[in-house]
């Protein structure tokens, strides 16, 4: 069904190209440098964490990724494209998606019209005429059945004609996902995505984060701060203190890197 509605299947193992090249990002508000030179990559079907204390510039650097902050230095390549000089309006149609720390969802509308809001930014209609119902009826049956298996995907499927309000908060992430995966990202920014989860649902979401990074093609930038998540599930890891990159590499390698240990993960006895 995957391919009838068009959701790209993952080929192969994680590769090496960079699909997000982030080189030198500076950004300052006021005398404050929130990122000071930032290089990174992600390389393309990666799971990619940045991690660091609060305050270290990860959210931030999600900002200029989706074009919410101006970088006032540096360069951002994403699928060989300059990033930095898309319209922020164009930006989930070129293929980058995320999720926010607090949730953003519409609880008056039914599970699957929250979802519906991701893919009408995917769809040729939009997402004005597609909410109206305005010349939209062969494009919006198409992304409803989309949308539903998406739901089913994730363990949604029996919620999605009930509205979002009152249901559990482990359940609203998760359609917050389900929402992000309607529009067809090339590239998922999660932020913070087990925030206020339990670890029971926490475990749940990492192997959800996995299954759906392989069978949706996707590369993954998440920004978490719980550690054993990030360590179960990330192909690369990279490390952020008071805007600057301390650290990257393999998670096992960034477990016992000293540097790390005494600015995130707590000073080695």
């Amino acid at each position: 069904m995957g391919g009838v509605l068009g959701i790209r299947r993952r080929q192969g193992k994680p590769g090496t190209v960079a699909l997000l090249e982030v080189r030198d990002i500076e950004v300052r508000f006021g005398g404050v440098v929130a990122l000071d030179g930032l290089t990174f990559d992600v390389q393309a079907n990666n799971i990619c964490a940045l991690i660091g204390p609060n305050g270290a510039g990860k959210t931030t650097m999600f900002n200029v990724v989706s074009r919410l902050y101006e970088a006032q230095a540096g360069h951002v390549t994403f699928d060989g494209r300059d990033l930095l000089a898309m319209a922020p309006h164009t930006i989930a149609r070129e293929g980058v998606a995320r999720t926010f720390q607090n949730l953003a969802l519409f609880p008056a509308l039914s599970v699957l019209d929250n979802v519906l809001v991701g893919a009408y930014t995917e769809g040729a209609v939009g997402y004005t005429r597609g909410m109206l119902r305005l010349g939209a009826g062969r494009e919006d049956k198409r992304l409803r059945e989309e949308c539903r298996w998406i739901l089913e995907r994730l363990s949604l499927g029996h919620l999605a004609d009930r509205p979002a309000v009152g249901l559990p908060f482990g359940t609203l992430k998760r359609l917050e996902f389900a929402r992000a995966l309607a529009s067809h990202p090339k590239l998922l920014l999660l932020d913070e995505p087990a925030n206020g989860l339990t670890h029971g649902e926490v475990d749940e979401l990492g192997e959800t984060i996995r299954q759906m990074r392989d069978e949706f093609d996707l590369t993954v930038l998440l920004v978490e701060h719980h550690m054993a998540m990030v360590m179960a599930i990330s192909d690369h890891v990279v490390v952020l203190d008071f805007g600057r990159k301390i650290a990257e590499g393999e998670p096992q390698a960034i477990a016992q890197d000293p540097a790390v240990i005494e600015a995130y993960l707590g000073t080695p006895a």
